[in-house]
Formats: structure tokens, sequence, C-alpha cells
């Protein structure tokens, strides 16, 4: 009750989780939800424009942009929370070491982690993958090796700054040992900025993919990823504006919802407000 109340008070936290709830169960029902084939082609309806049987029109091969907008969200949460999932899971882990053991350890993983972070992500992303090539597989792991960084400086200082609470030394004088301290003591009380951290960070994924895709270098044709949808309606803004406004549209909101969100969680968990 307090949780629907707290919603219910913020707009943009309603808003927030209307656009992820709505978006998500469109992308799980997305092949009984299409109104048509994303794949089918019609040369002779080319760029059509948006009619009662298109409402989003057709692209350069006659294909209807909404099927293939719905489609494409599948692309875009399946990158997403598959990149987040193994991103965080090995950020926690690789900064849980560099906190609780400390020593050389913790020194080798810093330098990594600074190494990581000498090139700004996207960068690095479309350097890795020029080498490796276009796929899903490369794609997901691009991501991953520019993603785990945040996670893993993060949990490292959350452990570093609880390491010295009174909880942690009286666990210490019970005779618990490092792992019990990490899983029931470190992790449990990081658990609220990892989870705002992850919020945030599967909207970056989310437009990182779109942006790869649009360079050629994500989810290859004739699959229907959002960025490469962009990407194919750019030679006809003028004449079939369509084509890039409804998956810019798209991808903006679901980017907003999931920021909006990220928002309402940094407030809810924050023990100062």
């Amino acid at each position: 009750m307090k949780t629907a109340r707290y919603i219910f008070l913020r707009p943009g936290l309603a808003i927030g989780v209307f656009i992820l709830a709505f978006t998500g169960l469109v992308a799980l029902l997305a092949p009984w939800v299409a109104p048509h084939d994303p794949f089918e082609q019609e040369l002779l309806f080319g760029l059509g424009t948006p009619s009662a049987g298109h409402i989003m029109g057709r692209d350069l091969l006659g294909r209807d942009v909404f099927s293939r907008i719905i489609h494409g969200s599948r692309i875009s949460f399946s990158v997403g929370f598959i990149v987040i999932g193994i991103s965080a899971s090995f950020g926690i882990f690789a900064g849980s070491v560099a906190g609780s053991i400390g020593g050389r350890a913790e020194m080798l993983l810093m330098r990594i982690m600074d190494m990581a972070q000498a090139f700004p992500g996207l960068l690095l992303a479309i350097s890795i993958m020029a080498v490796l090539g276009p796929g899903f597989g490369n794609l997901t792991l691009a991501l991953c090796l520019t993603g785990w960084v945040n996670f893993a400086r993060l949990t490292r200082g959350q452990i570093l700054s609880l390491r010295e609470r009174e909880f942690v030394t009286a666990a210490i004088a019970s005779g618990a040992d490092r792992t019990r301290l990490v899983f029931f003591h470190y992790l449990p009380n990081a658990a609220a900025p990892l989870l705002v951290e992850a919020t945030f960070g599967l909207a970056s994924v989310i437009v990182a993919e779109a942006g790869l895709g649009f360079l050629g270098l994500g989810i290859q044709p004739p699959a229907p990823s959002w960025g490469s949808m962009l990407n194919e309606g750019r030679p006809f803004l003028l004449i079939a504006p369509h084509l890039t406004l409804f998956p810019g549209l798209c991808l903006l909101l679901l980017v907003l919802g999931v920021n909006l969100v990220g928002d309402a969680l940094r407030d809810m968990l924050d023990v100062k407000i």
C-alpha cells in the first residue's frame, strides 16, 4: 500500500512505471501484438506514409514500421537486461574483492578499472565491435566490457565506508569471515545505490545499443533494431520523415521512462530524504 501510494503521489514515477510496464508487455507479446510480419516486403508500397492499415507507414522495402518497432523493443530489452545482469554481477564481484581483501588484489583491480575508464565507454565499444564484428553476442560482450567498472567502483566505495561501521566491527569480533561479511553485511547495505546504478545503467545500455546499431556495428538488418531503423531512414528525412521519427520517439520515451524510475528509486532509497 505504501509503495502504491508513493507511486500515485509522484507523477514522474507513475509515468516511468507505466512506460516500462507497457513497453515490456509489448516486447513480451510482440509476435501476437504486431499487426504485420516485420520482415514481409512489399516493394510496390515502399516509403508509404502512415495510413489506416499501417499507422506508422512503411520503410523503403515496404515493411510495416509499427511492427518492426514492436519487435525492435525486444532487442532493446534483451540487450539491456543481459548487459546489466552480467556487468553488475562481475562488477559487484570485483568491487567486493577489492574492498574486502585490499592489498595487492585491490591495487591490481583498481589499475584495471583505471585502464577501462581511460577511454569513453561508447568509443571503446565501437573499437571492440570494429575488431570482433557485428552481432548480438559481440555487441553484448562489448557493452559488458565497458559497463562493469561503475558497479565495481561503487561496490568498493560502499564496502570501504561500511568497514568502519559499528555493526561490521561487532561481526568481526564475533568471528565472521570475509565471505560472511560480504554477503550478510556489505552487499545488503550497498543494495540501494547498486539498484539505482543498475537502473540508470539500463538506460545507458539501451542508448549505446541504438548508437552502435545506427553506426552499423550493432544488430544487423533485417533484424528490426531501433538504431538500424534510424540509420535506414536517414537518407529519406525530407521525403519520408516517419522512418526516423517513430523509432526515435520510441527510443526517447523508453529511456525517459527508465530515467524517471531511476530518479524515483534514488529518492526512495536515500536515507537522508
